[in-house]
């Protein structure tokens, strides 16, 4: 029984831990959107500051920024830069949450994460295994083309490709006919 409670309780603490940190989330967002609602022309300083102090809720930061600013879409991208400036461990996060506050700056903010992030497209390519450009690869013959056509495979007339002379069809021997003999 004093188990029971005792869990109850703890894992009432660590209900109310958790509810407290969105809430300050919730009330940082807020005061973000008042204060650049206010001023403006500071919507990037505040937007870093902000960011940089809280970078767990730079979410809500830039979801403020953004509603508060009533921003375009080229100031959603500085918005963007600003916040992946302050805090680049949550660039996916950002540009996510900026993209669902202002969907019409898709574009912008792609290419503010392509400068920030190049290799970050779904190729599976990384900045250590980077791979040659498309381009050179394209020039390259297709390895499935039919062997002795091209550059890959044997070519005709050397080991492996077709003989000089064509082979003769091969001579088909008949076997004798047996016939029975009776005794």
């Amino acid at each position: 029984m004093k188990q029971t409670i005792f869990f109850g309780v703890f894992s009432a603490a660590l209900g109310l831990m958790s509810a407290s940190a969105e809430v300050d989330c919730l009330k940082l967002s807020l005061s973000v959107k008042a204060v650049i609602s206010a001023e403006q022309s500071k919507v990037l300083e505040i937007v870093a500051s902000e960011v940089a102090a809280a970078p767990g809720c730079a979410c809500e930061i830039v979801k403020a920024a953004i509603e508060g600013s009533s921003a375009k879409p080229e100031t959603v991208a500085a918005i963007v830069e600003a916040a992946i400036t302050a805090a680049p461990e949550q660039i996916r996060m950002i540009a996510q949450c900026a993209v669902a506050v202002a969907p019409d700056s898709l574009a912008q903010v792609q290419a503010v994460l392509a400068k920030f992030d190049p290799n970050s497209g779904e190729s599976g390519t990384s900045a250590k295994g980077a791979k040659a450009p498309a381009g050179e690869v394209a020039a390259m013959p297709n390895p499935l083309d039919f062997p002795g056509t091209g550059p890959v495979g044997p070519t005709p007339g050397t080991a492996g490709g077709f003989p000089l002379f064509p082979p003769t069809p091969p001579v088909i021997i008949n076997p004798p006919e047996v016939t029975q003999v009776n005794p």
